[in-house]
């Protein structure tokens, strides 16, 4: 029996249906509008604390995280590079996987006809950055310690994601992708290459491998541009091209070339000279230019991975 009541129990019957008046019946409406925005709501906090619980649990979190954006604390070192050495990713025999992406080729149906870069003097980028391409392929292919990877061949236009998720599939340790540069007066010439840049968890190897590369690109005769030959490149906002000497190591959050933050590994997009500029096509085109670049890149890339 409840406390301070007394109750009569005794034959039921059917009550006597209520009379609302006016005012009793809007009171009686909005205590029912109440109750419904109340269970509403409940509902909404109810599927938000759900989605809290699913989105922050440790196996959708390991699922979502970007290791090149990733910038935890104690990340990168003091000068801006990584903690850690080279990317491990091997294949099963245990070789070391180089991602080749030979610049630009292939139909491009934005612009409807090839993809051929930049063009002057009877010489297209996308062929000659294809046969320095297939030149270091095959040097690599030859040395039983490397598995290389094209990321294009050219028979098929391949957007800059496309070719950064090719080499992350294929297990890359490092990419090099090889363009060429332009500039509308023939003066105008050197080297240069774009490592990741210091937000991206690669940017310390890639530093080192471009320095690799710059030092040996001066010594066949190209001269070097900016402080060292090795940059970074951002787009603002209007899709503007910055550019910073790699000795700048401010974080940056603005993008960068794609295929450089979507390959997953150390990687350098590497300018190697002006088609415009005949002394660098002098060194760089040509069966003997691109069997001369492609030594060039096969000789760095065993001096990254400390390989005689």
């Amino acid at each position: 029996m409840a406390k301070g009541r007394v109750v009569l129990y005794e034959q039921p019957r059917t009550p006597a249906r209520p009379v609302y008046t006016g005012r009793a019946r809007r009171r009686r409406r909005r205590r029912g509008v109440r109750r419904l925005l109340f269970a509403l709501a409940a509902l909404v906090v109810a599927s938000a604390v759900g989605y809290v619980l699913w989105y922050t649990h440790p196996a959708r979190q390991s699922a979502l995280e970007d290791p090149e954006r990733s910038q935890v604390e104690g990340e990168l070192t003091a000068d801006g590079g990584s903690t850690g050495a080279a990317a491990t990713a091997v294949t099963g025999d245990g070789a070391i996987v180089v991602a080749i992406d030979p610049g630009h080729g292939g139909v491009n149906p934005n612009i409807g006809a090839e993809d051929y870069g930049s063009e002057a003097n009877g010489l297209r980028e996308s062929e000659v950055t294809l046969a320095t391409a297939r030149a270091l392929y095959d040097l690599l292919a030859a040395d039983d310690r490397f598995a290389p990877v094209l990321t294009a061949d050219g028979s098929q236009y391949l957007k800059p994601s496309e070719r950064g998720a090719a080499a992350q599939a294929a297990g890359a340790q490092l990419l090099l992708s090889i363009h060429l540069n332009y500039d509308s007066g023939s003066s105008t010439s050197g080297f240069e290459c774009y490592a990741a840049p210091p937000n991206l968890s690669t940017n310390g190897d890639s530093v080192r491998f471009g320095q690799l590369l710059a030092d040996s690109f001066s010594e066949m005769g190209l001269r070097l541009r900016g402080t060292n030959g090795v940059r970074y490149l951002y787009y603002d906002q209007n899709d503007n091209k910055q550019i910073y000497e790699s000795t700048d190591t401010t974080v940056r959050w603005d993008p960068t070339f794609t295929v450089l933050s979507s390959c997953g590994c150390p990687a350098i997009l590497c300018e190697e000279g002006f088609i415009t500029s005949p002394s660098d096509m002098a060194l760089l085109s040509g069966d003997g230019g691109c069997q001369a670049a492609a030594q060039r890149y096969y000789d760095c890339i065993c001096a990254y991975f400390s390989l005689n």
